[in-house]
């Protein structure tokens, strides 16, 4: 039985470096002061820090960013705004790292039934794949959003290739592309392994219909724990 934490918000703040010659310097700073300050300001009461596991050494993947934060929230309508602030703060009073750039940072709530919340994470927690999908028309997102919890998601988990997985929707819906965003997790050692499992569950699904022809995905990133505080993530001392 799934046991969901408290979360009942996440954000989601994708970066990089400007500069890979100073990858390491930034990439320290990264876990030891800019995910804690963040997550005090903010109230987030654990945020995970993961980095993209196919990504070429040196440079940037072709998703436009490297690393992935997801701050979880008990108070979403207030920790949220704090944590944009913290951000924008840090860009102009000189916190941030000079080589520091946000690529995109997204607020989400927790929607759909089975799969709604995300369980505390873990150590055991190796690598995540997180996905932006949503129906290629609005008019049929209660049926999708009932297809993706009790036939897509299951059949993902049932590959073998994930532990759990989490939905979310945008707080503030974008006009145009997908405003879903899925977060499955891995415990494998390898992240590619889940990758490969849950790429070869799809042909057996398309095959016994089990895919939905209005299901449309969006951005894709596997990802893989990161130090100093790999799947379990940043708590701030109470």
């Amino acid at each position: 039985m799934r046991v969901p934490s408290g979360t009942d918000g996440i954000v989601v703040e994708f970066s990089r470096p400007s500069d890979f010659a100073v990858e390491d310097d930034w990439d320290a700073w990264s876990g030891e002061v800019h995910v804690p300050a963040v997550a005090a300001a903010s109230g987030a009461w654990v945020a995970t820090r993961w980095e993209v596991d196919d990504r070429p050494e040196g440079f940037a993947p072709p998703v436009g960013f490297t690393h992935v934060t997801i701050y979880e929230l008990s108070d979403v309508e207030r920790g949220a705004p704090a944590l944009l602030d913290r951000l924008d703060a840090g860009r102009s009073d000189g916190t941030h790292h000079p080589a520091h750039v946000v690529s995109a940072v997204d607020v989400f709530v927790p929607t759909g039934s089975r799969w709604r919340g995300r369980r505390e994470p873990s150590a055991a927690l190796t690598g995540q794949v997180v996905a932006y999908v949503g129906p290629t028309d609005p008019a049929v997102t209660e049926p999708w959003s009932r297809w993706l919890d009790e036939v897509h998601v299951v059949d993902m988990v049932d590959s073998g290739a994930f532990a759990d997985a989490s939905r979310w929707v945008r707080r503030e819906p974008a006009r145009f592309g997908p405003n879903f965003f899925t977060v499955y997790d891995v415990e494998l050692d390898d992240v590619a392994e889940a990758v490969a499992l849950s790429g070869a569950a799809m042909g057996p699904a398309h095959h016994a219909g089990r895919v939905m022809a209005e299901h449309s995905g969006g951005l894709r990133a596997a990802l893989r724990a990161t130090a100093p505080h790999g799947g379990r993530g940043h708590r701030p001392s109470p």
